[in-house]
């Protein structure tokens, strides 16, 4: 793990990380679905966030692996029991219904510093992908990654979903830089949270970089135990670090 040395690839969490999302609505992105159905006259949203409370009942969110790691439920697996049990029809496909039911169910902004930073990183030649806990499957997250930034170049997206297994597993971590053709000691990774983002990141051999907007510093290297990790008030900050290390020149 090394911060000295210009990352190959950096990847990304979403949420507090790439966007600030409000709080999770299942009825507000429901309602919006619901107006994508080919017979949308059969039910209305009350009865599918009832049908979503159903289904929250039944399920077991709690299921973990072996190694006591999360298990994450694919969105596609509650949505296809809501609309089906509704009797609902859609000529879009499933990662299209997802991102319209993500869109819509909550407030969402992009982090201060987020373009400015995947700009440079363009720049500086420094490749850029996202990996996520998140219910989305990949496909139709990367819809929603595109709907918010338009003009970023993540070479994928990867989650949960995906593979069920959920950070701090060191599986998503792994898997992306294999994807990538890389090693993960070649990799950076960027979120908000301690224990699925530094920790997995660190169990995996990446270097992670925490973004922390209520830290002190604008920039500092703190210590939990044997793991070492850098903390950034805001992404400009970390732009301004790729700059100042790893720009025009700096290699």
């Amino acid at each position: 793990m090394s911060y000295d040395k210009k990352p190959e690839m950096i990847l990304f969490d979403v949420g507090g990380t790439l966007f600030d999302d409000g709080k999770c609505i299942p009825r507000d992105g429901l309602s919006a679905l619901l107006g994508y159905a080919d017979n949308p006259e059969l039910t209305d949203a009350d009865a599918l966030a009832a049908l979503w409370d159903e289904y929250m009942d039944e399920v077991d969110v709690g299921l973990r692996s072996k190694n006591g790691h999360q298990l994450d439920i694919p969105l596609s697996a509650i949505l296809r029991y809501i609309t089906m049990k509704a009797g609902l029809h859609f000529s879009i496909p499933m990662p299209r219904q997802e991102e319209i039911f993500d869109r819509f169910n909550s407030t969402r902004k992009i982090t201060p510093g987020l373009t400015a930073l995947l700009e440079t990183l363009g720049k500086t030649g420094i490749r850029t992908a996202v990996i996520s806990n998140n219910g989305m499957s990949g496909e139709s997250l990367s819809l929603a990654v595109k709907e918010w930034l338009p003009s970023s170049d993540f070479e994928f997206c990867l989650t949960s979903a995906d593979i069920l297994l959920a950070k701090p597993d060191s599986s998503l971590f792994q898997a992306a830089a294999a994807f990538s053709g890389l090693e993960t000691k070649d990799c950076w990774y960027c979120g908000d949270k301690i224990i699925p983002d530094v920790y997995g990141a660190v169990n995996s051999g990446m270097t992670p970089v925490l973004l922390d907007p209520k830290g002190e510093l604008s920039c500092e290297y703190r210590s939990d135990g044997s793991v070492r990790y850098m903390t950034v008030k805001s992404w400009y900050v970390l732009d301004e670090y790729i700059k100042n290390n790893f720009g025009k020149g700096k290699e």
